[in-house]
């Protein structure tokens, strides 16, 4: 749940308060206030350029030591992401947070089979091959992929299968936060619903915390407890789902969901 800064909350995984972003000077991203809990799906929607994807970056510690100048405060877990090492942000991505891309085929190595990926990524964070093979199976049944398909490589897989096992590998890693960018935007309709579906569960029956960046409200409001819009590098409004895709306060809000394609009586609502 995003929450204001006034709340007084023990159970966070995440908070941020007064996040800027600049390049050259220039702000690109803003974030005032954000947090999430356990079990929390929060989305940042807003269109190209809204600044949503950059401010996630800043958010797992990817723009520690590039040109960009971060401000404020990260809190990942008690580590202050704002400032920290690349080996320490190691440390907390991957094995507390990781990150899926909009198109993870294009990320996986597709000179390996999805089996050596998964094993590999085990190894690095410690875990040896009896645990390894427990977690995998736990895994590939949670995303409900059969295993056999780890003996194929990445473009081997559809789009659909591709982000499944994406998923299946942060749940191996033991991550309570994974943030995803765009996570469905590459996928048909019939894939993107199962997806969805997928990710809202992980929510329910394993108290996974998720950061979604995206522009689809449609989408948003399908698995999202709260919302962020952005645009421009600043945030318009915040609330729970229901709040503001139910009563947007801001006309660009409006505008994004006038945008939602929906079929006569229907309208965006939240599962």
């Amino acid at each position: 749940m995003s929450h204001t800064t006034s709340d007084v909350r023990t159970d966070l995984l995440l908070r941020v308060d007064d996040l800027q972003v600049l390049y050259g000077g220039r702000q690109v991203s803003s974030l005032p206030s954000l947090s999430i809990a356990p079990g929390e799906v929060v989305a940042i929607v807003g269109e190209s350029g809204s600044g949503k994807s950059t401010a996630l970056m800043a958010i797992l510690g990817l723009l520690n030591g590039t040109s960009a100048q971060v401000r404020g405060s990260i809190d990942a877990f008690g580590t202050q992401v704002v400032g920290s090492s690349e080996r320490q942000m190691r440390s907390l991505r991957g094995s507390e947070m990781t990150l899926i891309m909009q198109s993870p085929q294009a990320s996986l190595n597709p000179t390996m089979r999805l089996r050596t990926l998964i094993h590999r990524a085990l190894r690095r964070h410690g875990i040896d091959k009896s645990e390894a093979a427990s977690r995998i199976q736990d895994a590939m049944t949670a995303v409900r992929l059969d295993e056999k398909i780890l003996d194929r490589y990445a473009h081997e897989v559809s789009g659909g299968q591709a982000q499944r096992f994406a998923i299946a590998l942060s749940v191996c890693l033991g991550a309570r936060l994974i943030a995803a960018d765009e996570p469905t935007s590459a996928l048909d309709a019939t894939v993107q619903l199962e997806v969805l579906t997928l990710i809202h569960r992980l929510a329910q029956e394993r108290s996974t915390a998720w950061l979604v960046v995206a522009h689809d409200l449609a989408m948003v409001s399908m698995i999202a407890d709260h919302v962020v819009v952005m645009r421009n590098g600043e945030v318009l409004e915040a609330g729970s789902t229901r709040t503001v895709l139910g009563e947007p306060q801001h006309e660009y809000t409006r505008t994004l969901l006038d945008a939602v394609p929906t079929l006569p009586g229907e309208g965006v609502e939240h599962v």
